[in-house]
């Protein structure tokens, strides 16, 4: 699996911006809020591919949530799971598999940011 081919992919839905070697910067129409884009990065780590977040969505909900507390961090940890992502020292982590499931893991974590920021739909108080 190579870099090229995976941003090669995602430029059919995306717009993608070389930052260098080793990654490249998704650029959509995808948004938190009305005003907050979703910021995501196509990235090579030693054998791996992912899409990640460079710890943007969380950022994003320090302003609206008490994440330290063992609510939100549950629900959290449920959210990602149901994604098989991870969060790893602060960044939301989608590993690519493989080519073919590029833009499936592309719209999940899309999907998946969307339903991080917008947790407070399960608390009295976010």
């Amino acid at each position: 699996m190579n870099i090229v081919t995976i941003a090669s992919t995602l430029s059919k839905v995306a717009k993608i911006k070389k930052v260098d070697d080793n990654e490249y910067e998704i650029v959509t129409e995808a948004k938190i809020d009305s005003r907050t884009p979703i910021k995501m990065y196509l990235r090579k780590t030693g054998n791996d591919i992912i899409i990640c977040d460079k710890k943007n969505t969380l950022k994003y909900m320090n302003n609206y949530y008490e994440l330290k507390s063992s609510d939100v961090k549950g629900c959290i940890t449920a959210v990602v799971k149901i994604y098989g992502f991870s969060i790893i020292s602060g960044e939301l982590v989608a590993k690519i598999f493989s080519e073919k499931n590029v833009l499936e893991t592309f719209y999940s974590y899309i999907i998946c940011v969307g339903q991080l920021a917008n947790m407070y739909a399960f608390f009295d108080k976010p």
